[in-house]
C-alpha cells in the first residue's frame, strides 16, 4: 500500500494493523470495502444509482482496480422480495466471465509443461472428436479458447438444457455440424470452452471444478467464489436472479443450473474477489509477490488469436469502424484511442456481468448486476472508460440506451406468433410421433389438451408448439434461459405423413415412429 510504504520496522507493522482495522470498520459500516482507495470520478455513485433506476435493475456490485488501489461497493438490493443491500461480498453468477478462468487454467497447464498452446487436443484427450476429421486432428488448446474451431455460434447449449451430463456432451460433440471451415471464422462457442475445461481436467487428472479452486481461487484468496449453482444455498449474502417484466418492475427467478457446461459459464463470485482476479491479469500473472501464471502465458492469453467483428451484444465504445474486435484466449480485444482493452461480458438467466482491463493504465473494472437483459454493466464500464481512460468522442450512454431499447423490444416484447391464415395440413395427431437425430437423440411430439407439445432429453424437458401456417409452427422453450420462440417446420413425405422436422435448436430431426 502507498500509506504503509512510508513506514518501516515495528512502526510500519503497527500502522498497517491500525489502518487495516480502520478500513474493516469502514467496510462494515458503509458496505464499501477499500484497500488503498482508487479515486473514482466525482458523481460516480449518483451515476450508478441513476442507471439502476433507468434500466430497472435491482442491484449491482462494482469493483475498480487502479494500480495497487482498489474501490469496491455495492448498490441497490440483492432481491426485490426480501430486504438486504448489495455489498462487496454479495455473490453473483459470472456466467461467461467464467471463460477467462478456464483459459487461465490451461495457461497453468502450459506453464507446467503438461501441454503446449499449439499441441493437438486429441493427443491428450482421445475422446475429443469433432464432426470434421481435419478439425479433430488439428484442433489445439488455442483454437478452443479463441472460438476458431468451426463450431457454430451459440449452438449446442441445448445439450445441457435437456439433461445430458458431461461425458455424454463430450461424446455428442462429433454430431455438431460445423458452421464454417476450421479456423475460417470466429464463432462464439460454449461447447468449445466446455471441451477446453475438460482438457484441463484430463491433463491434471482432476475435475475442472477442483482445479479452478486449487489453482486459481485458493492462491488468489478468492474465498467466496465457487463453481456451481449450489453455492446459492450456502449463505444469505447472495443476489437473487431477476427477470424484467414487460409492464415494469422485476420478479425473482431461480439461479440458472449451468453446472454441466461449467467451464463455459458456471463460476460465481463477488466484487471483492474479482479485484484479485483483475490484479492477476494486470500484473502479468503475479499477485502478492507470487507468480501464479508466467508472464509469457499471460501475454499469450492477451494477444489476438482470431479476428472478429462487433456483434449485436457489443456496446459503445466498441464499434466496427474505430475499435475493431478480436479474440484473445478467453478475452475480447479492441483498441480505443491508443489503448488496448480486454473485455468479457457474461449473461445467464437473471444476471449480467462485465470485466474490462486497460493494461497500460493498470485499470480493471468489474460490474455484476442481478437482472436479465440489463445494460447496466456496459453503461457503468463505459462511464469509467470515458472518465478514467480517454474522453468519449460521442455520447456513449445515448448509444447504449438505444441498444437497450432494441433488446427490450426483442426479448421482453417479442412479436406474437402471426395469426394463422390457414389451417394445419394434417390434424394435430398427424404430426405426433417420435423424431430423432444423433446430436439430441429423441424428441417426442404429442397432443395435449388439443395442442402440440414437444419433449426431449433425460430431463424430459417440454414446451408448447403453436401453429403458424400450413406445416409451420412455433416452438417455445420453458421459462429459464433467455431463448426466443423458434420456428419448427414439418416436412411431409409422399405418403402424406411427416417425415422430418427442422428447428434452430434441435436441427433436423427425422421421424422414427408415430
Amino acid at each position: 500500500m502507498a500509506s504503509s510504504a512510508l513506514c518501516t520496522g515495528k512502526s510500519a507493522r503497527l500502522n498497517k494493523y491500525k489502518l487495516g482495522c480502520l478500513s474493516l470498520m469502514i467496510a462494515l459500516s458503509t458496505g464499501c470495502f477499500q484497500q488503498a482507495s482508487a479515486e473514482l470520478p466525482q458523481g460516480f455513485d449518483d451515476f450508478v444509482n441513476k442507471v439502476l433506476k433507468e434500466y430497472n435493475t435491482p442491484g449491482a456490485a462494482v469493483a475498480v482496480v487502479e494500480g495497487d488501489k482498489v474501490y469496491v461497493r455495492g448498490y441497490g438490493v440483492r432481491s426485490v422480495d426480501k430486504p438486504g443491500a448489495v455489498d462487496p461480498d454479495t455473490l453473483f453468477m459470472l456466467a461467461s466471465n467464467t471463460k477467462p478462468f478456464t483459459a487461465a487454467l490451461l495457461a497453468i497447464m502450459v506453464d507446467q509443461h503438461k501441454i503446449g498452446w499449439n499441441d493437438h487436443v486429441i493427443d491428450y484427450m482421445p475422446q475429443f472428436v469433432l464432426h470434421d476429421r481435419y478439425a479433430t486432428r488439428m484442433c489445439t488448446a488455442k483454437d478452443l479458447l479463441a472460438h476458431r474451431t468451426g463450431l457454430p455460434e451459440f449452438f449446442g447449449d441445448g445439450l445441457e438444457g435437456v439433461g445430458y451430463d458431461r461425458n455424454e456432451v463430450m461424446r455428442r460433440l462429433k454430431y455438431i455440424e460445423p458452421a464454417c471451415s476450421f479456423r475460417e471464422t470466429a464463432n462464439y462457442s460454449n461447447p468449445g470452452f466446455f471441451a477446453a475445461g475438460m482438457l484441463a481436467g484430463v491433463l491434471a487428472g482432476d475435475s475442472w471444478d477442483n482445479l479452478i479452486k486449487k489453482k486459481l481461487f485458493e492462491p488468489l484468496s478468492m474465498t467466496r467464489s465457487g463453481v456451481t449453482v449450489k453455492d446459492h444455498d450456502r449463505d444469505s449474502n447472495v443476489a437473487d436472479a431477476h427477470e424484467s417484466l414487460p409492464q415494469g418492475g422485476s420478479k425473482v427467478v431461480p439461479w440458472d443450473t449451468s453446472d454441466v457446461f461449467g467451464p463455459a459459464g458456471s463460476i460465481n463470485s463477488t466484487a471483492k474477489d474479482m479485484t484479485r482476479w483483475m490484479q492477476l491479469q494486470l500484473n502479468e500473472g503475479s499477485i502478492d509477490g507470487h507468480q501464479i501464471i508466467s508472464p509469457e502465458s499471460m501475454r499469450e492469453m492477451h494477444t489476438t488469436a482470431m479476428v472478429d467483428k462487433p456483434g449485436f451484444g457489443d456496446m459503445a465504445p466498441i464499434d466496427e469502424k474505430t475499435t475493431g474486435l478480436c479474440y484473445g484466449l478467453g478475452w475480447g480485444i479492441y483498441h480505443y484511442k491508443g489503448h488496448e482493452i480486454f473485455e468479457k461480458t457474461g449473461a445467464r438467466t437473471g444476471m449480467r456481468s462485465s470485466v474490462v482491463l486497460i493494461p497500460d493504465k493498470k485499470i480493471g473494472i468489474t460490474v455484476l448486476a442481478n437482472q436479465n437483459l440489463t445494460v447496466v454493466p456496459e453503461a457503468i464500464r463505459a462511464y469509467l472508460i470515458d472518465k478514467m481512460v480517454a474522453p468519449a468522442s460521442t455520447d456513449w450512454q445515448a448509444e447504449i440506451n438505444k441498444k437497450n431499447t432494441v433488446i427490450q423490444k426483442m426479448f421482453n416484447n417479442p412479436a406474437p406468433p402471426p395469426k394463422p391464415t390457414t389451417s394445419p395440413t394434417l390434424p394435430l395427431e398427424g404430426y405426433a410421433g417420435e423424431y430423432q437425430n444423433d446430436l439430441f437423440g429423441q424428441v417426442k411430439i404429442s397432443v395435449d389438451s388439443g395442442k402440440l407439445r414437444w419433449q426431449a432429453g433425460p430431463k424430459k424437458v417440454s414446451g408448447p408448439i403453436t401453429h403458424v401456417q400450413y406445416d409451420t409452427f412455433q416452438l417455445a422453450w420453458p421459462p429459464g434461459p433467455i431463448t426466443l420462440p423458434e420456428e419448427v417446420t414439418f416436412t411431409l413425405g409422399t405418403d402424406g405423413h411427416p417425415s422430418q422436422l427442422q428447428t434452430v435448436s434441435f436441427g433436423l430431426l427425422k421421424r422414427v415412429s408415430q
